[in-house]
């Protein structure tokens, strides 16, 4: 067995868990629909039963995971990826007046976040809601994306991109300092 090099045009592609699961679905409705023509469920070789049982589990595990919500569309998720994985400083610049004014009134430019593909993969495996998970997910995150407001934009993104609410951090801050007043 050869080993993988970088570069290989062999080498694996990274698939997403939402990736992983339709392509599982569109499998079990295939076996399904040709079980069902045949009218027989008895004809079933045992070592395909083995790999029968393992594509349901693993299907189902994903449908239960952040990736298996209804609401998150395979479809979208190249956009994602590509603002995921721009480099913050590759924005885009404006180089007029009219294109100035019209940067600073839209507060939704999105800018890039320079993820590495591992962290890119991460990050839509998870589809994080919070900044602790964000942190968990994204290696030095507080110097990369310094500022927390920033980073809650970030979990936004995410959000329009999931179904999943954002669990906001400056409420939980908040309460915090609510309950150690109280305790002093």
């Amino acid at each position: 067995m050869e080993p993988l090099k970088s570069g290989d045009s062999h080498a694996p592609a990274l698939l997403t868990n939402l990736e992983v699961m339709e392509l599982l679905q569109e499998r079990v409705a295939i076996r399904e629909a040709s079980s069902s023509s045949d009218g027989n469920n008895n004809n079933k070789l045992p070592s395909f039963q083995a790999r029968d049982w393992i594509e349901q589990t693993v299907f189902d595990y994903l449908n239960s995971s952040p990736a298996g919500s209804s609401e998150v569309k395979l479809d979208d998720m190249p956009k994602l990826v590509k603002t995921l994985r721009r480099e913050p400083s590759a924005t885009t610049t404006a180089t007029t007046d009219a294109d100035d004014n019209k940067l600073d009134e839209s507060s939704d430019v999105v800018q890039g976040y320079g993820l590495t593909t591992a962290e890119t993969l991460q990050v839509l495996n998870h589809l994080p809601t919070s900044l602790v998970e964000l942190h968990l997910l994204i290696e030095d995150l507080e110097k990369r994306i310094p500022e927390e407001e920033k980073q809650m934009q970030f979990l936004r993104l995410l959000s329009q991109y999931s179904g999943r609410d954002v669990e906001e951090a400056a409420g939980e801050e908040e309460e915090d300092e609510e309950t150690n007043d109280m305790e002093e």
